[in-house]
């Protein structure tokens, strides 16, 4: 298991996956096992964790950090769900999808019965406060999506358009994991900012690490086909700078015009021309970004466990 190596937070992830578990439920037979098929197909649970482990930084509130987090990771499985389905994706964590195996039209219908199954465990318990950083979170979800959809096969797509669509479609849950776990914990708004920040620097750095699974055969083990975002024209950081700064740019622009065809071809060069080392030494930057953001805090037990875990993003396989 993934968190054996943190015995101090394994067991109350173990009992969470069950409280979990039976947050997830469907009087629809259909929407039930779609929702559990996503469910039991893995999942490290980071979003939860880090909810959890931000707040031991203060007062720590069980009940209302469970629910927090339950209702974060549903949030988030609402999120793979629909991105399956814009993606076309058969496979997720080597599983079947919900859109492969049911169809789109039930896995549409799935990911909208876990947005509002977010929203069904919030009410009446979460503050407004709470409830408003959610619903932030969901709308810029939502808005770098949409902005990923309109940049397809856009080769013009800017650094500073690339690094806000991954900060509002990945990092920004993150953050909001962290913001909601130190803000129940009651601690100082410094404090909560810091531990915000390192979450955002650590799904920039998630994500961008996924981006060169494209070109990786880890893909293979995470269920992710390889090539898959070219493919569909979603021009992620390896291939702009490889349209941007390297030699090989022209080439790179004639061979997107076919990207299925010529898929061997790109990862050639995305592999040979430098993209790959410069897109890890970004997301590098990114995790020392978020040690910096715990410096200030005092030292504490799970302060660790942090450090480890942004380590831990850029050595990934998951």
């Amino acid at each position: 298991m993934f968190w054996d190596r943190f015995p101090i937070i394994k067991e109350e992830i173990v009992e969470f996956e069950d409280y979990l578990q039976g947050s997830l439920v469907s009087r629809q037979p259909l929407i039930q096992e779609a929702i559990s098929d996503l469910a039991k197909s893995g999942g490290k649970r980071l979003r939860p964790a880090l909810l959890m482990i931000t707040a031991k930084f203060g007062e720590y509130k069980k009940e209302e950090v469970w629910l927090l987090a339950a209702a974060l990771e549903i949030l988030h499985m609402a999120t793979l769900i629909h991105d399956d389905i814009i993606d076309d994706a058969d496979l997720r964590r080597g599983s079947k999808t919900a859109q492969s195996k049911y169809g789109k039209d039930v896995a549409v219908f799935a990911g909208d019965y876990l947005f509002t199954l977010t929203f069904d465990i919030l009410a009446g318990k979460a503050t407004n406060e709470q409830l408003k950083q959610v619903s932030k979170v969901i709308q810029q979800i939502c808005e770098g999506e949409i902005q990923q959809h309109q940049d397809r096969y856009n080769i013009s797509v800017s650094y500073k358009d690339y690094f806000k669509r991954i900060k509002r479609k990945t990092a920004l849950l993150f953050e909001g994991s962290c913001a909601l776990g130190a803000g129940s914990a009651g601690l100082s708004k410094s404090v909560v900012r810091n531990l915000s920040h390192y979450g955002r620097y650590i799904g920039m750095a998630f994500q961008l690490v996924d981006d060169l699974f494209d070109f990786s055969k880890k893909s293979s083990g995470i269920g992710k086909p390889e090539g898959n975002d070219f493919t569909q024209g979603i021009y992620t950081l390896p291939i702009l700078y490889s349209l941007y700064e390297s030699d090989s740019a022209n080439c790179l622009k004639k061979l997107l015009d076919n990207p299925v065809d010529n898929n061997q071809e790109i990862k050639e060069i995305i592999t040979n021309n430098g993209s790959l080392d410069y897109t890890m030494s970004v997301a590098t930057d990114y995790i020392n970004k978020a040690k910096t953001k715990l410096k200030g805090l005092a030292d504490h037990s799970y302060q660790e466990i942090l450090i480890d875990l942004a380590d831990m993003v850029v050595d990934r396989d998951y």
